[in-house]
C-alpha cells in the first residue's frame, strides 16, 4: 500500500470525529478508514516478516557456500578450504 493511505485514513477518522457524518455514511466512512489502517499494518507486517526471512535465507546460504568452497592450490590440483 502506498504510505499516503494510513494517513488519509487517520485523516478522515479525525474529520468524522470534528465534523460528524449523518447516518449510515459516518458508519461507512469510519468503516473505510479503519479498514484502510488495518490493511496497512497488516502489509506493513508482512513486509517485516518477509524481509527478515529472506535476510536469514540469505546468512544460512552463505555460510553453507563458504563452508565447502572448492579452492584452486595449483595447476590440475584442487583441495576443500
Amino acid at each position: 500500500m502506498a504510505k499516503w493511505i494510513p494517513g488519509a485514513a487517520v485523516f478522515g477518522l479525525l474529520c468524522l470525529m470534528i465534523i460528524p457524518a449523518p447516518g449510515i455514511w459516518g458508519v461507512l466512512i469510519g468503516a473505510a478508514c479503519v479498514l484502510a489502517i488495518v490493511g496497512s499494518l497488516c502489509m506493513l507486517a508482512l513486509d517485516r516478516v518477509a524481509s527478515a526471512i529472506l535476510a536469514w535465507r540469505d546468512r544460512v546460504r552463505a555460510r553453507r557456500l563458504g563452508r565447502a568452497r572448492a579452492v584452486r592450490a595449483g595447476f590440475g590440483v584442487t583441495r576443500k578450504a
